[in-house]
């Protein structure tokens, strides 16, 4: 590439954040961006001319720039000043991780995998999302009716760097915004030319290591606003000649026509304890947060619990957020709170459940199991309980694992609706070893409900315990009245690896499938692991069906 076009790339090589206007050539008043490089053992500088600069001869510029005697005597430590025009080039392609809904590269519909070239535009749809890997490792969601452009993906190498070595390699990148928003993670411990910059048509934003919002989507008030969940980043606005430094948790709004740029601090996490976790079609109405400081929201329903995958953005401003043309199923929720300047807040995470209505006649509830009872049988224990809510249609899964790594299952029990007396065997277990139930229903029209996952712990002694599941809340944090055993299973399940989770979702799914079928309830633990074995040779005798679900069962 010749000299002229490098140098109207502008990079800030100092350690501090600051940014620098991407498509302004250096002049007589700005100093020309120079590499500030520190030697290492080995290094000759005439051999470095010769594998990282543009020309073999550069090397002589760096000796006059650095006011060098001897371009041989550079030892360990010593800085560099190396003007980045005379350093060699390698473009880096982006990676398509995520994309759900209609996603397009360049106007062609792209999916997960494509390579996406410096210079490539994105577009996401309405109830679409990407997720954009960057060559340093730094991830980018596009969210609905976004337009982004990779700008600049390139590393500068040294040493004989190449641009598949990027361990090694100094990374640029900058994603121009033109409409919608974004939300960066930057990879952290990167080597970068310059910080991550992300440019919309009044703001200049830079990074080193942090997550962050930049948004360029009211097209009446052309305003830009950027939000700072983690680190510290510096954000300009180029037409007025002002910048500012915004640490974590705060925003600003910048727009074209005006200097001043006011810091506020960001909402915080909104509480969506007392919010429903269930959503009955056909109405499908959500009720935001009731506070007294915010009454406008931004709530974003995936299928992932990374947000990856987002099929709905909308913000509410009427009190509920409607979802009646959601699929039925399990959606993670996330809420933010946003002030009357448009700055948004932090997020809050809820499991929700789409349904669909109840039968005629019958009151609109959750399902939730009732009347649990654990015991001690001849030195084995049995978990029993009955249900309220479900109908005869609803074929359900019922799993208990333990509540740390690996998750080994040590019983279940399939069952259709009608059902009403659950038993599942789980054999001789450590002594208030931490357990977690999943419940998994499949409704008539075959959507998949995960309705609610309890806690418990094993028994310590030959007794039984009535009322000894405690619900696990679907918020990203747990509540304050959450039984430890129910803290202690949450923290583990977000041990949990990709893997695991992926092998999880088979097994519920070819169970699932069964019931589906018609299998009535199948109370002998599940031949997995050396534990389910013995539950299921532990010969305990089959349950009845009680006659009054609301009552406690009792000991056989």
């Amino acid at each position: 590439m010749p000299h002229s076009s490098l140098r109207a790339l502008c990079f800030c090589l100092v350690p501090a954040v600051l940014i620098c206007n991407a498509r302004q050539p250096a002049t007589a008043a700005t100093p020309e961006p120079v590499f500030l490089y520190s030697v290492r053992k080995g290094d000759e500088l005439i051999k470095m001319s010769a594998e990282s600069f543009s020309s073999p001869d550069d090397w002589k510029e760096i000796v006059t720039l650095n006011k060098m005697k001897d371009p041989n005597a550079i030892q360990p430590g010593q800085i560099l000043k190396i003007p980045t025009r005379l350093m060699k080039l390698f473009p880096l392609n982006a990676t398509l991780v995520s994309a759900s809904g209609d996603v397009q590269l360049g106007g062609i519909k792209a999916g997960v995998g494509t390579a996406v070239p410096e210079g490539s535009k994105l577009q996401t749809g309405r109830n679409s999302s990407a997720v954009l890997e960057l060559a340093d490792g730094s991830r980018v969601t596009l969210l609905p009716n976004t337009l982004a452009e990779l700008a600049t993906s390139r590393s500068y190498g040294l040493r004989g760097d190449t641009a598949v070595s990027g361990s090694t390699n100094w990374f640029s990148g900058l994603m121009r915004l033109s409409t919608g928003v974004l939300e960066t993670l930057a990879a952290k411990n990167v080597k970068r030319n310059s910080p991550l910059q992300i440019e919309t048509p009044t703001s200049l934003v830079g990074v080193r290591g942090t997550q962050f919002r930049v948004a360029y989507d009211d097209p009446v008030s052309q305003n830009a606003r950027t939000e700072v969940l983690e680190g510290n980043v510096r954000a300009d606005n180029p037409a007025q000649g002002s910048g500012t430094d915004l640490p974590e948790g705060k925003g600003s709004v910048f727009n074209a026509a005006v200097k001043a740029i006011a810091v506020v601090e960001l909402p915080k996490a909104p509480d969506l304890s007392k919010v429903p976790d269930l959503i009955f079609k056909p109405q499908a109405l959500w009720p935001m947060p009731a506070t007294t400081s915010y009454k406008i929201f931004r709530t974003q329903i995936a299928g992932d619990r990374n947000f990856d995958n987002i099929v709905r953005d909308v913000v509410v401003k009427q009190g509920n957020a409607d979802f009646a043309d959601l699929p039925n199923g399990q959606w993670f929720a996330r809420v933010r709170s946003i002030r009357e300047d448009g700055i948004e807040g932090y997020d809050t995470v809820k499991v929700v459940q789409v349904m669909i209505p109840p039968q005629p006649g019958q009151p609109a509830r959750q399902w939730t199991i009732t009347g649990d009872l654990l015991e001690m049988i001849d030195g084995k224990q049995v978990l029993r309980f009955g249900h309220a809510g479900l109908d005869i249609s609803h074929a359900v899964v019922a799993s208990v694992k333990l509540a740390r790594p690996p998750f080994t299952r040590i019983g279940r029990a399939v069952f259709k609706g009608d059902v009403q007396d659950i038993r599942i065997e789980l054999g001789a277990l450590e002594a208030n070893e931490p357990l977690e139930l999943n419940l998994t229903v499949a409704q008539q029209d075959g959507a998949l409900v995960f309705p609610v996952d309890y806690a418990f712990a094993a028994l310590a002694t030959a007794a039984r315990a009535d009322g000894a599941l405690k619900r696990l809340t679907g918020q990203a944090s747990t509540s304050p009245a959450m039984s430890e055993s129910a803290t202690q299973t949450q923290a583990e399940r977000t041990k949990q690896t990709k893997a695991e989770a992926a092998e999880e979702a088979r097994q519920r799914a070819e169970e699932l499938a069964i019931a589906r079928a018609g299998e009535k309830a199948q109370p002998t633990a599940a031949p997995i692991g050396k534990v389910e074995a013995k539950a299921k040779a532990s010969g305990l005798p089959k349950s009845k069906p009680r006659k009054n679900p609301g009552k406690k069962p009792r000991s056989p």
